[in-house]
């Protein structure tokens, strides 16, 4: 009886890892785009609102969970209607490995269907929750996902439910939250198109419409490059420019802009399939140091 006692919580345990460990395989390759810069607004929102450091941990630690949450749902969404085209572009995926079987992919999607508006709810933000699970039905079940407007749409306005959660777990959002949550929501619809220069392949073995696919590479190519070349002007204007002309906020401005111009230059000069795939990362990046600087911006 002593040894069956002593069993349980360790089986009970061992499950519970297997479960974080293949929530991770699902979302890891989503974490730049967020996990961690919205858990950097949720930081923001701290500072601005002068809390304590315990309630700042506290805030924090519920965001994170949220944002697990939030991304865990998209991943199992998008991966369970995306197996034959992972099995070309991402062949890591849980799916396409045999971490995950179909079935448990839909049980899980179906549990998290359930528990994160919950925890909206009791952070109370279930308004931000319910619109983010409303795009993702639009997105991976009633086809937004076949075309590239819907795509595009789905990632921008995905940015305002992410965004003002973040923000509304700790306090009411204001007008330069608002203006930094509308700033980027613009950006990443515009220029979300990037993320399909990767997958080409896969997105015409499966008659998936994309922007490249539709509009043509090369033009697809030309317009995002003029998209982040503009890009550091309205970062400038919008976000930097009005938090005061101190030395860090002109430093994270020129980074910033330094970074878009990059961009603006691999989307038209690196064209194999590794180099689109490193400038998806580096997109990634960016907007997770965007939003890492709104934690000293929005003070």
């Amino acid at each position: 009886m002593t040894t069956l006692t002593t069993r349980a919580p360790t089986a009970i345990l061992q499950s519970a890892w297997r479960e974080i460990h293949l929530s991770w395989l699902f979302i890891r390759t989503d974490r730049w785009t967020t996990v961690f810069p919205a858990t950097c607004f949720v930081m923001a929102a701290t500072v601005n609102a002068r809390l304590s450091p315990y309630e700042t941990a506290v805030s924090v630690g519920l965001g994170a969970l949220y944002f697990w949450l939030f991304v865990y749902e998209h991943t199992l969404a998008n991966q369970l209607v995306g197996v034959d085209e992972d099995r070309i572009n991402k062949p890591f995926r849980p799916l396409v490995t045999g971490h995950s079987t179909l079935r448990g992919a839909r049980l899980r999607l179906i549990a998290v269907r359930v528990t994160f508006p919950v925890y909206g709810y009791c952070l109370g933000i279930l308004k931000w929750a319910l619109l983010w699970q409303i795009l993702s039905l639009l997105q991976h079940e009633y086809g937004w996902g076949r075309h590239w407007l819907g795509r595009n749409l789905y990632a921008g306005i995905g940015v305002v439910a992410q965004l003002a959660a973040a923000w509304e777990i700790v306090g009411v959002l204001t007008p330069y939250a608002w203006r930094w949550i509308v700033t980027l929501t613009v950006t990443v619809t515009l220029l979300m198109s990037v993320q399909d220069l990767r997958d080409i392949n896969g997105d015409r073995a499966v008659n998936r419409s994309t922007m490249p696919l539709v509009l043509g590479e090369t033009r697809t190519r030309i317009f995002l490059c003029i998209g982040f070349a503009v890009g550091p002007v309205a970062i400038h204007h919008f976000l930097m420019a009005p938090a005061g002309p101190y030395w860090w906020i002109v430093a994270t401005d020129v980074l910033l802009g330094s970074l878009s111009l990059l961009l603006a230059a691999r989307v038209v000069l690196f064209r194999c399939l590794a180099h689109d795939r490193r400038t998806y990362r580096l997109v990634e990046q960016w907007y997770t140091l965007a939003l890492a600087a709104s934690i000293y911006t929005l003070r």
